[in-house]
């Protein structure tokens, strides 16, 4: 080599330290922010849950012994629930071993996020008499549940008193 080429190659310069830091760090930040990213869309995914609030709930007795059920629910959760059943614990058919629950299907029966549903129906046995059984001041056990999409079930368990209408 000559006196020149070696000067040529020493004249040559390479990156200057603060620019490679700059690039380091550029590429940390965006390792970070992707990284980041990943997790809380699977987060989400994880905290995705059912759940039904009961807005408002009655079971009524008239002065001729048949009683109504009125009910307003809510899905108070943060996924949708596509089904949706009010079971009240009496006995719809004495005939067949243990508690036959009386079950009333809310409108719309599908619930997106803070959407409601209600129902109100006559309170009947299996052959489609309405129930006399229960007495005024009685509480009755009362199950609410939903459906989701992936087929896991919500349910709210709670009671109700009978009044006089």
């Amino acid at each position: 080599m000559t006196k020149r080429s070696v000067n040529l190659l020493k004249k040559r310069r390479g990156i200057s330290p603060a620019i490679t830091m700059l690039i380091i760090l550029g590429i940390s930040v965006l390792a970070g922010v992707a990284v980041f990213q990943n997790f809380q869309s699977q987060s989400s995914v994880a905290s995705a849950r059912g759940a039904i609030t009961v807005e408002n709930l009655a079971l009524i007795k008239n002065p001729s012994g048949e009683m109504w059920l009125s009910a307003t629910i809510k899905n108070s959760g943060n996924r949708q629930i596509d089904s949706t059943v009010v079971n009240l614990q009496v006995d719809t058919n004495s005939g067949t071993p243990g508690i036959q629950p009386f079950s009333a299907n809310p409108n719309p029966a599908a619930l997106n996020p803070g959407q409601t549903a209600s129902v109100f129906v006559r309170v009947d046995d299996s052959g489609g008499s309405p129930i006399t059984s229960v007495d005024v001041g009685e509480s009755i056990p009362v199950e609410i549940r939903g459906t989701t999409p992936d087929g896991s079930i919500v349910t709210t368990p709670t009671s109700i008193m009978t009044s006089l209408a």
